[in-house]
């Protein structure tokens, strides 16, 4: 019951913010199913939830923002499950916590925005750099890439709809790339793709349920709502990190 919970309960957030099912779900589950079977079972049931998700990316995403981050989101995803297939990720769930903590009070004092007036952030060398650095931490750690890159998309992007499709984009890149190569490596196995097939009721509900929010939401909720999900699953991150390092 727990893993259909932490399953709706995490698409619910993808389907309303474009991204965020994965860290709550792993958060969730690995103390029932072990880290290594959390990961590869929520990139599955995300990998299926993107046939759903992924045409509404596409149609709204803002393609100057996107394009460069899905080159940069590959090479990073690439080399993070590489690295993860040989190491476990508990050593770095304290340090993600950390990262999104920090990240999440960058926005808070519009640190960013100030940066903005020396540096250009939408330049193809630092969209390119800020997404292979999302996708390394963001698989090796188990997902919470796209926290990393929320700040900036919410700089670049033009609007709400803009930042939510990009989202939704690139989410479905991080996915769909860790599934292949997951497979590719022997990890998906065939009781991963039954469990998976289980809960595809509870996923498909849950992006349901979290896209009807979304459109029900105005500008300022979205991003109140969005900045209390980075800090609840930034805390959640540091105990869980502190926990397993203990």
């Amino acid at each position: 019951m727990c893993v259909f919970v932490a399953q709706f309960i995490g698409f619910f957030i993808r389907g309303a913010f474009g991204f965020g099912s994965n860290m709550p779900i792993i958060l969730m589950t690995t103390w029932l199913l072990g880290p290594h079977h959390a990961v590869v079972l929520v990139v599955v049931t995300a990998s299926a939830s993107q046939f759903h998700l992924l045409p509404q990316g596409l149609r709204t995403a803002d393609w100057e923002v996107t394009r460069p981050l899905m080159m940069g989101m590959i090479v990073g995803v690439t080399v993070g499950t590489w690295v993860f297939t040989r190491l476990k990720a508990d050593w770095l769930t304290l340090l993600m916590g950390g990262l999104i903590t920090g990240i999440v009070l960058m926005d808070r004092l519009r640190l960013l925005e100030r940066l903005t007036r020396v540096i250009d952030l939408r330049a193809r060398i630092v969209s390119m750099s800020l997404a292979l650095t999302s996708g390394l931490v963001g698989t090796i750690s188990g997902g919470g890439g796209l926290y990393f890159l929320i700040v900036y998309l919410k700089l670049a992007c033009a609007t709400v709809s803009g930042l939510r499709g990009t989202s939704l984009v690139l989410s479905g890149v991080f996915i769909l790339v860790r599934v292949v190569l997951l497979i590719w490596a022997g990890f998906v196995t065939w009781s991963i793709a039954v469990e998976a097939a289980m809960l595809m009721p509870v996923v498909l509900l849950g992006t349901w349920a979290g896209t009807r929010s979304f459109h029900a939401a105005d500008s300022q909720r979205f991003f109140g709502a969005l900045q209390v999900v980075l800090l609840a699953m930034a805390l959640a991150l540091a105990v869980k990190g502190a926990f397993k390092l203990l």
